[in-house]
């Protein structure tokens, strides 16, 4: 793992840590403001309101599992973006893995007579934010000239067309399909994954943003924020409850 990295996760770790205490803190001054406005009676209108129309009604129901489901999809991009900054790869399931595409090179055609020429399949094109699912490649002598393959580079994932393929030397030339000149050469070991043409168009933002250092920071915030706030609503739910017990008990 590079220093850089180790470095980042500690201060991301501090600054989480900062943002909750300062959250708690300021979440612990409301409760303690409401909970004496509580007792004094304050609010025995609004809850006698509330305790009439059954305050969890379905719309309420539906808000607690809508905002568990974001926290849940938060949670991992979170987790994707940690595992990438650690590992320096995407999750792999079942050997299929879904990478994000960074660069426009396998967007178009740079000129339309390659694409006639060779025959390519232009359905195995992607745009910048797409997210593509790719599958381990296991046959590494039988890689098929035209398809799309990524091969890593320099510890990332180049993802473009095989153009040759010569089995004896090993080696690999690829190109992308808007780029006019060939990749360095590659060879066979460095070839990973093969593209099985499925993708999923432009939602690779939101993943792309939470590789990213200060999206692995801001994500670490707004979870922290958010769990802090279902804590809070629950202890304001059971300073409620308490008062409504005093208020029906007492008549």
């Amino acid at each position: 793992m590079k220093s850089i990295t180790i470095i980042t996760i500690v201060v991301v770790a501090l600054l989480t840590c900062i943002i909750f205490l300062l959250t708690w803190l300021a979440y612990s001054s409301y409760l303690k403001t409401y909970e004496v406005e509580v007792k004094h009676g304050e609010h025995d209108e609004k809850l006698k309101k509330e305790y009439v129309v059954k305050k969890k009604s379905r719309k309420g129901v539906i808000g607690i599992i809508g905002s568990y489901l974001v926290l849940t999809l938060l949670l991992g991009l979170f987790t994707s973006g940690i595992v990438y900054r650690v590992s320096g790869n995407n999750l792999c399931i079942n050997n299929n893995t879904a990478l994000v595409i960074k660069s426009g090179s396998m967007s178009k055609f740079y000129n339309d007579d390659i694409a006639q020429e060779y025959n390519y399949d232009t359905h195995l094109q992607f745009d910048v934010g797409d997210i593509c699912i790719f599958e381990k490649v296991q046959d590494k002598d039988s890689l098929v000239i035209g398809e799309v393959y990524g091969y890593k580079h320099n510890d990332i994932i180049i993802t473009h067309r095989l153009v040759s393929f010569n089995i004896d030397s090993q080696e690999c030339r690829f190109r992308g399909d808007n780029n006019n000149a060939y990749d360095s050469v590659v060879y066979l070991p460095n070839v990973i994954y093969h593209y099985v043409g499925k993708k999923i168009p432009s939602l690779g933002v939101f993943v792309l943003y939470a590789q990213s250092y200060f999206g692995i920071w801001s994500l670490a915030g707004i979870m922290v924020i958010a769990i802090s706030s279902e804590i809070v609503y629950h202890k304001i739910d059971k300073i409620n409850k308490h008062r409504l017990k005093v208020l029906f008990y007492a008549k």
